[in-house]
């Protein structure tokens, strides 16, 4: 029941910045606004109550893709206040609310005790970090969709509810340049843990977490650096979030349901 709330929250919040985004700023624009924040605090509150264990927490792969997407959905609610970005909010929030749905819907959870604080700093900067990358490729394959109808014979008329191409690539390299920072601190912090990469199962992990890693530091040196955009640009995000959602949710996946057993 709480779990079809917030969903319902999620997709009337994003009906609103959609519906607002051509409607133009106006006492609805704000209800809106405040509706997508609470739709993330709905969220957050139907979150903790099933990743909660006896002892510590717990997190299988459902309730993993809820916690990055409540990350999204947060940037959604923020960027629901700002009249020109209305319309990538209403698709990130609908992002949120699909990544919710499988909350506490999987049984093989591996529950984690007396986490300590540099353990939850982990989860918690991992969580960020994905879901700040998660929403620079959303916004990445918008600003695709925006450019192709653009070059097209007849643009589409949404088209029109979109904040202007510079704008938007500029939202994309400012939440990657964030998404980055705090996957590099997740490195950091995630290497205090590691004492046999092999003995801990966390190899494939860790590698196709550098590789993402790698991939996303040299577009940001070549944004700043060299003036990188356009095609190319967006390539290299959606290529360096792939690899790091392979990172997670693969080796996740094949650990905890092919092969039953768990990192660490």
């Amino acid at each position: 029941m709480y779990g079809s709330v917030v969903i319902g929250l999620y997709l009337v919040a994003a009906g609103f910045a959609a519906w607002t985004a051509w409607r133009g700023p106006g006492r609805v624009a704000a209800a809106g606004a405040y509706l997508a924040a609470l739709s993330v605090l709905a969220h957050l509150g139907w979150l903790s109550t099933t990743i909660r264990a006896e002892t510590g927490f717990a997190l299988d792969i459902a309730d993993s893709l809820s916690l990055f997407g409540l990350v999204v959905g947060a940037i959604g609610a923020l960027l629901a206040f700002r009249s020109n970005f209305r319309a990538p909010a209403a698709i990130l929030l609908a992002t949120a609310g699909a990544l919710s749905l499988g909350t506490g819907s999987m049984s093989t959870i591996r529950e984690v005790t007396d986490p300590g604080w540099p353990l939850s700093a982990h989860i918690t900067l991992s969580a960020l970090a994905f879901g700040l990358l998660a929403t620079a490729a959303v916004l990445a394959i918008v600003l695709a969709a925006q450019e192709a109808n653009l070059r097209s014979r007849r643009p589409a008329k949404w088209l029109a509810a979109l904040p202007a191409m510079e704008s938007m690539e500029h939202a994309v390299f400012t939440v990657l340049t964030l998404g980055f920072v705090a996957l590099s601190a997740t490195l950091l912090i995630g290497a205090l843990f590691i004492t046999d990469l092999f003995g801990q199962r966390l190899v494939h992990k860790v590698t196709l977490a550098l590789v993402a890693w790698a991939i996303f530091g040299v577009l940001l040196v070549g944004r700043y650096r060299f003036g990188w955009r356009g095609r190319k640009a967006r390539r290299l995000v959606l290529s360096g979030f792939v690899v790091l959602a392979m990172s997670y949710f693969l080796t996740k996946f094949i650990l905890e349901v092919l092969l039953d057993r768990h990192w660490g």
